[in-house]
Parts: C-alpha cells; sequence; structure tokens
C-alpha cells in the first residue's frame, strides 16, 4: 500500500509523534500547524519526527543532513534566548522550527509571527559548512500536491499585487550586482512572475529572507553565510517535476515542463547561487538513521 495514503497512514494515528518531548523545546510564541497532532499527512509533524528526533544529537542531525551533500562539519546548539533584530527566540537544542528572521520582515512581510503570516522556515540550523557559520533554512514537503491542489496563481489578483510589490521590491536592491539571485534578463525570459505556483513562491520567499539576513547575530554566532535545503517524498510524484498544470501563470517557465523541480530551480538561479540550494528526498536516507527505535519508527511509517 501506499505510504502517503491516509488508509496506510491512519495505521499511526495513536503514535503521530515519535517524541513528544520535542514540544518543550520549541518557543511558546509559536504556532504550529493545527493539523501536527491529529492528522497522519501532517507535513510538520514528519518533519518533527525526523528533524525534531535528531535534534538534541548534533552528530546524528549532522550526518543525516551530510546525506544530501550539505557537508556539514559542525552544527551549533541555539542560543537560547538569542535576540535576533528585537525578536527573542526561546527554542532549545540543534535545530528550530518555524523561524521568521528578527522582528521586523527584512523581506517587506507585515505583520505575523512564527508559524503564521509570515516566511516561516520548517526547520532551521546553524553549522559550520566550509569554514563558515552558515544558516541552513530547511523546507520541509510531504503530501502536498498529492493529498490537497497546490495554489497556482499567487502573484494574481489584488493580492498578487501587493506580493510583486512587496518582493519586488527586495530584488530591486540588488538588480544590476552579482547579488542578484535569479537568472532574469532585462527584457523577456524567467521573470518574478514565474514563480507563481505554490512551491517556486516558497523557495523565492526563503531565498529572499536567506539573503536579507546574512551578517545578522543570533546570541554569540554571526551568520557568515546560507544553504537552502528542499526535502521531499520520493512518492510524492506530483511536486517532483514542473507539470503543466503547475505553469498556467508561468510563461518563462514553459521551457522547463516534465522537468525536475530541483533542475529547474537551479537553472533559475545565479551562477554564484546554485551552490546554496540542495534538494533531495528526506525518505531515502531514513535507513541511516542510527538510533535503532527512531529508525524503525520512521522507517515502517514514511
Amino acid at each position: 500500500m501506499d505510504k502517503l495514503c491516509i488508509e496506510y497512514q491512519r495505521k499511526f494515528l495513536d503514535n503521530l509523534i515519535y517524541d513528544h518531548s520535542v514540544f518543550a523545546n520549541i518557543d511558546p510564541c509559536v504556532k504550529l500547524h493545527r493539523e501536527v497532532n491529529n492528522h497522519p499527512l501532517s507535513s510538520a509533524a514528519s518533519c518533527l519526527n525526523v528533524i525534531g528526533s535528531l535534534a538534541s544529537n548534533p552528530s546524528q542531525l549532522r550526518d543525516f543532513l551530510n546525506m544530501f551533500g550539505l557537508n556539514v562539519d559542525e552544527i551549533y546548539e541555539f542560543p537560547y534566548g538569542a535576540n535576533v533584530g528585537g525578536r527573542t527566540y526561546k527554542d532549545k537544542g540543534y535545530a528550530i522550527f518555524e523561524w521568521i528572521g528578527p522582528q521586523d520582515s527584512p523581506i517587506n512581510e507585515k505583520g505575523g509571527g512564527r508559524g503564521y503570516n509570515r516566511t516561516s522556515i520548517d526547520a532551521f540550523i546553524i553549522a559550520k559548512i566550509d569554514g563558515r557559520i552558515t544558516q541552513v533554512l530547511i523546507e520541509w514537503k510531504y503530501t502536498e500536491g498529492k493529498s490537497s491542489p497546490l495554489a497556482l496563481g499567487k502573484f494574481s489578483g489584488y493580492r498578487g499585487l501587493e506580493r510583486l510589490r512587496r518582493y519586488s521590491s527586495v530584488l530591486h536592491q540588488w538588480r544590476n550586482t552579482d547579488l542578484f539571485p535569479f537568472n532574469f534578463k532585462d527584457e523577456g525570459g524567467i521573470g518574478l512572475y514565474d514563480f507563481s505556483v505554490d512551491h517556486l513562491y516558497q523557495l523565492l520567499r526563503i531565498t529572499l529572507l536567506a539573503k536579507t539576513t546574512i551578517d545578522i547575530n543570533i546570541g554569540h554566532l554571526k551568520i557568515e553565510d546560507y544553504r537552502i535545503v528542499h526535502l521531499s517524498h520520493s512518492l510524492n510524484n506530483e511536486t517532483k517535476a514542473l507539470r503543466k498544470e503547475h505553469l498556467k501563470f508561468s510563461p518563462g517557465l514553459q521551457q522547463y515542463l516534465d522537468e525536475k523541480l530541483y533542475d529547474v530551480w537551479k537553472n533559475v538561479l545565479s551562477t554564484r547561487e546554485k551552490n546554496k540550494f540542495i534538494g533531495g528526498y528526506w525518505d531515502s536516507n531514513l535507513h541511516e538513521i542510527k538510533d535503532d527505535m527512531l529508525r524503525d519508527y520512521l522507517t515502517k511509517r514514511y
């Protein structure tokens, strides 16, 4: 039976979270998705079950991430109580959840908080990579597009106009510099509007958040670099490639029809940004986790 179907996952209704102690390590201000504790197809719950369960063991967390080619040398414990641009983070462990950066959004998002109405990173770690203190922003996907349809027109309508204004003004500050993250031309070709489908729209926002928060201080740690890691499930074929229905509002990406999502995203990034993005399938390496009980739970379930 397909492990991503609700019929299979219902077997785990009484055991949706492997280690409930993960909740005690999350700042009480975080608004977790309401499905975490009651829906077997919750993406947030699957992230907590993997990254959250490894967050108290930095060597195992490092080894798991390095299976995707991240080349982490060391993971730093998150500085509890760190004030980041006016926002205090009361999280414990080596990974935190629903990261949004400083109090005032550097990408022009108004209001909101950790887990709601702001670009919130599913899992966030601070690591040493290539000798630099690096923030690692992890986007975690499970059954999106398979169990529920993807939003397609993020830059359409009145709300779309506001989103275009918000994110284009961030990009404009890098125009005609080598900091510009995408392969845009002066006229024609790929443009911001092409990132209208939800999974590309999310990658856009994460990229902007990562770039605008380089050089921030998180407690005693000064961020020098970033990596964006997009991890999805290998059995979810709905988002592995750009399908025709995904490109309804994306004329500049029509050339990439049916190509793999991760290859497409690498192609649209500028040369200096390509090595900062890593894509992979989180379920493919669960069998390598050293904790026997955790590995058994995860491999049976996912």
